[in-house]
């Protein structure tokens, strides 16, 4: 992962944007984050992790020191990283929480956190394609992408303050924990209490089968009625139990036997005996019977009789009814010819009459609707012709109207054409506006940057002036210790000591030193705050450098502008976005009325056309009609004549002539239905008189007369009919009571031979056997079955059991053996120990690859498996000592000095960053920051330091040290440097 640019505002101790070019910066491989001590170093590696992670880099830091307090509180606090991986450029931008003015009133309000991901196209892309603005998504996006999570990330790429060090110093179980972190071993912990978990199971799954057997073992003693049992004796105890259920079976089957026998014995007696009394009751039913025969004889031939002449009697009422019909019609034709003078008149020539008047009034009787509607017609023809002259005139003036809607709507297009041009310059007005607006922000930054000007210029003065005393201060001090060297030299000369410079050693005339000879002490005293002065002298030139540079850039950009000129183009600005602004309103409200314009336009070219249509159908439509009202008026007079002939007296209307012919139609069908009537009586009369002598003949009577005296009253012949059925019923009902084989058999039974009583009570003696062989016999097959299920449970949960042990036999040695458990692994080892040692000896071999280049090659790492002095930690294989190859001694690592520490660390960090990225699956780490440590260096060893730094470039890495120590100012150019300012922030230059 590569860092290319960092932008910050509001963050810790920089009010102001802070904008970092790693890519520029690290064109070299190393470059150094520089400054005084609490000025915000820290706080740049603070803003990348946070960046990345929403968090800090130090463990014990916290989230609050990521707003400035220097920074104006309604200023957003904003942290922008663009960054490069693998999988592509990205830009991350995260606010954390803070409190912002509100916008109404007084107090402050929560601002919560917020996180944007873009994916960039390539590092200088602006925009980018935005990927998530969810805190949650961004997190597990941005590890997906970088590949590392940030314990991993501050372990790997940012070495905090203080952070590395603890690694080489923490216990075993402290740097067990860290490794997990980092190499996910966590899954063989898991998989370790997970046998863990499965040994308990399986363990009490046989707890739980051997619990099963001697349930099973209790319930099979109780079913058999032992007072104990075990797996011995269950096959022998069925085989005994189920020969007893089999003889009590046998015995339930002969008693059964016995019991059927006697039960059927007595059934047969029981039924003879009751057969044998139904006879006898029978015979008596047969004889009443016989007694009555002659009477029910009589009444079924007085039934026959009423029967017969009932049906004569029916036909003979439906002649009476015919004769009398007869009657009665003809008197009613000979009364209608009479009424309308058709006596002497057949009834062809009454038809013939009829069917004339008919076709006649038919072939005119439609021409009455039209002479009674020839008046209105005539009145809507006259009503068409003046409706199509008022159509005509209307039309005219439509067409008029037309002629004037072109003129009107060029009106209006002129006016759209001309506002839309005013309209165009809306956008280049707004750029106007933003311009102005820009230049006045830069007016005021000129100001500020010529007053920050000042100041710089003064702190050059003073800080000139004090370099310039502290260098006379040490020059002095310098020429007076020359001065008085030989007094030093001498008092420093014992009696017979060889002259340093002479080589005598007798020493006539010492030379002593002054009071005032100043000491080496002094000397480099006054040479520190010299190089403090000029240190402080050229931070003081480099600020203001950096403000000359700024206030020449804004006065580039602001030229000859003063606030006046800006105002007014600030106002002729607005009054352009202004002009513009009406004028788009102005072109939407023509353009609205140019569409209105054109739909009234259509909507009138629409009346036109509908009213010219509405004259032309009038128009016609009443010459048309007039003609068919002339022609019907025509066929309306000629049907007069036709019906005038057949009347007395000329009609005055053709419906006077339809009305009298219809008057007489009617007496003509009058006249003929009746005299259908009388016919059709006088054929039914006939009819009749025909079908009673027919029925006389049939039922055997010689006249009417007769066969009325026969009939019988309904409820006559109802009472003789069902005294018959009686009679019937009764007779087959005795009948089939006296066939029935039974009673056939019982008419030679002997009533002394049928001793029911004897034999009920040897049917009760042999059930009451059966109920108790019945007894026996269940109550042992019961007990049988019961005994079969419990030996077959016993057989089952034996089996369950030795399954049940054959498997649990592997889960339990593996869970022993990776969880290190002493009697099937004698090391302790557990698993997940196991595993962090491969990874742990890996990363102790990169230390020492990097170690054997550093101090002389004096110390190397190494790993043991016993557990580390005072822990009392279970787990072992994570210790570390230090091997001291000028003694040859294995050393605490606690027992280290502090630059030792430092870089023996510092080695550790650079090797768990190799292994750590080797098992992320080839994670490029293009960029590495050291946070302090460099102090408790010597030249040498910084050296050395520098140069392992330096291999790490090689393969394209980027390297920054945070660092105030002096001397690698002079080793590294590319530089970040941080100062405090006057206002308590700090500010950021970059040296490139």
């Amino acid at each position: 992962m590569y860092l290319h640019r960092l932008e910050l505002r509001a963050i810790g101790p920089y009010p102001e944007l802070v904008t970092i070019d790693f890519a520029a910066l690290a064109a070299s491989g190393v470059f150094l984050l520089e400054g005084p001590t609490g000025s915000g170093k820290s706080t740049i590696i603070d803003a990348v992790v946070f960046a990345l992670y929403g968090g800090l880099a130090g463990a014990d830091a916290s989230s609050d020191r990521l707003h400035s307090q220097h920074a104006d509180p309604a200023v957003e606090p904003f942290v922008d990283l663009v960054f490069e991986t693998g999988a592509g450029t990205y830009r991350v931008r995260r606010t954390p929480q803070y409190d912002r003015p509100k916008q109404r009133g007084t107090g402050t309000v929560k601002q919560q956190a917020s996180a944007q991901l873009f994916r960039l196209a390539s590092p200088t892309d602006a925009v980018g394609e935005p990927l998530s603005s969810r805190i949650p998504e961004v997190g597990v996006e941005i590890a997906r992408i970088v590949g590392l999570d940030r314990a991993q990330f501050l372990q790997t790429v940012v070495l905090p303050q203080g952070e590395f060090a603890r690694f080489l110093r923490s216990p075993g179980e402290d740097r067990r924990k860290l490794l997990q972190s980092l190499f996910g071993t966590q899954v063989y912990d898991r998989t370790a209490d997970e046998l863990a978990a499965r040994r308990r199971a399986v363990q009490a799954e046989v707890d739980g089968a051997d619990d099963r057997v001697r349930d099973a073992l209790a319930r099979f003693a109780q079913a058999a009625g032992l007072p104990d049992a075990d797996e011995l004796v269950v096959p022998p105890t069925v085989a005994s139990v189920r020969a007893d259920a089999d003889a009590a079976g046998v015995d339930r089957a002969t008693a059964a036997a016995v019991a059927t026998a006697a039960a059927e014995h007595e059934r047969s007696v029981t039924t003879r005996a009751a057969a044998r009394e139904r006879r006898a009751v029978l015979l008596q039913r047969r004889a009443a019977l016989d007694a009555d025969a002659p009477a029910i004889e009589a009444a079924r031939t007085a039934v026959a009789t009423a029967e017969r002449a009932a049906r004569v009697a029916v036909v003979a009422d439906g002649l009476d009814a015919a004769a009398a019909r007869v009657d009665t019609t003809s008197s009613a034709a000979a009364d209608l010819r009479r009424g309308h003078g058709l006596v002497g008149v057949d009834a062809a020539e009454v038809l013939r009459r009829r069917d004339t008047l008919a076709d006649d009034l038919s072939a005119v009787r439609h021409l009455v609707a039209v002479e009674d509607g020839a008046a209105a017609r005539r009145a809507a023809v006259a009503e068409a012709t003046a409706t199509a002259e008022r159509l005509t005139a209307d039309l005219g003036l439509l067409d008029a109207a037309l002629e004037a809607r072109p003129t009107e709507r060029a009106r209006i297009v002129e006016d759209a054409r001309a506002a839309s041009v005013t309209a165009a310059d809306t956008d280049a007005a707004a750029h106007e506006v933003r311009r102005v607006q820009s230049l006045r922000a830069d007016l005021v930054a000129r100001d500020r940057s010529a007053e920050r000007v000042v100041v710089a210029e003064r702190a050059v003065a003073g800080a000139r002036h004090v370099a310039t005393r502290a260098l006379e201060t040490e020059r002095s001090l310098r020429e007076r210790r020359i001065a008085g060297l030989a007094g030093e030299l001498g008092a420093a000369l014992g009696p017979g000591d060889p002259c340093p410079v002479c080589g005598a050693t007798s020493h006539p005339s010492v030379a002593t030193p002054q009071d005032d000879h100043p000491s080496i002490d002094a000397v480099e005293a006054a040479a520190d705050a010299s190089r403090r002065a000029d240190q402080d002298l050229a931070d003081a030139a480099t600020d203001l450098a950096v403000e000359r540079a700024e206030h020449e850039r804004l006065v580039g950009v602001i030229g000859d502008l003063d606030a006046p000129a800006l105002e007014a183009m600030a106002a002729a600005a607005d009054d352009r976005v202004r002009a513009a602004h009406d004028a788009a309103a102005l072109v939407l409200r023509l353009e609205r009325q140019r569409s209105e314009h054109d739909a009234a336009t259509r909507a009138l070219e629409r009346d036109r056309n509908d009213l010219d249509a509405r004259r032309t159908v009038l128009a016609s439509s009443a010459v048309s009609d007039a003609e068919r009202l002339d022609a019907d008026l025509r066929t309306v007079h000629d049907a007069v004549d036709r019906l005038a002939a057949q009347l007395d007296d000329r009609p005055t209307s053709l419906r006077a002539a339809v009305e009298a012919l219809d008057e007489r139609l009617t007496v003509h069908r009058a006249v003929a239905e009746a005299d259908d009537r009388a016919t059709a009586a006088a054929r039914a009369r006939d009819e009749r008189r025909a079908e009673v002598d027919r029925v006389l003949d049939e039922q055997g009577f010689t006249d009417v007369a007769a066969a009325r005296a026969g009939v019988l009253e309904a409820d006559v012949v109802a009472g003789l009919r069902a005294r018959i059925s009686t009679a019937e019923a009764e007779r087959a009902v005795v009948q089939a009571g006296l066939d029935d084989p039974a009673v056939v058999a019982a008419a030679g039974d002997d009533a002394e031979q049928l001793d029911l009583p004897a034999a009920q009570a040897d049917r009760v003696r042999t059930a009451a056997a059966l109920d108790e062989a019945t007894r026996l016999a269940v109550t042992a097959a019961h007990r049988a079955e019961a005994v079969e299920q419990c030996a077959a449970e016993v057989d089952r949960t034996v089996r369950a059991r030795q399954e049940t042990s054959a498997r649990s036999r592997a889960i339990v040695r593996l869970a022993d053996v990776a969880n290190g458990v002493g009697s099937v692994n004698p090391t302790g080892i557990t698993l997940g120990t196991y595993v962090l040692m491969r990874r742990f000896e890996d990363v102790v071999a990169a230390a020492n690859d990097r170690l054997r280049g550093m101090l002389a090659g004096r110390f190397t790492l190494e790993t043991s498996d016993e557990r580390e002095s005072g822990s009392r930690a279970r787990r072992t294989g994570l210790a570390l000592a230090v091997h001291d190859h000028t003694t040859d001694t294995v050393r605490d690592p606690r027992s280290l000095s502090g630059g030792e520490t430092f870089t023996v660390s510092l080695c550790l960090a650079l090797g768990l960053a190799d292994v750590v990225q080797a098992e992320a699956g080839g994670v490029s780490l293009g960029t590495l920051f050291v946070d302090e440590g460099f102090g408790t260096l010597d030249p040498e060893t910084l050296d050395d330091v520098i140069g392992q730094l330096s291999r790490l470039t090689a393969g394209g890495r980027q390297v920054g040290i945070v660092s105030h120590v002096e001397e690698l100012k002079q080793r590294i150019p590319e530089r970040i440097a941080v100062r405090r300012t006057a206002s308590g922030g700090s500010r950021v230059t970059t040296t490139v």
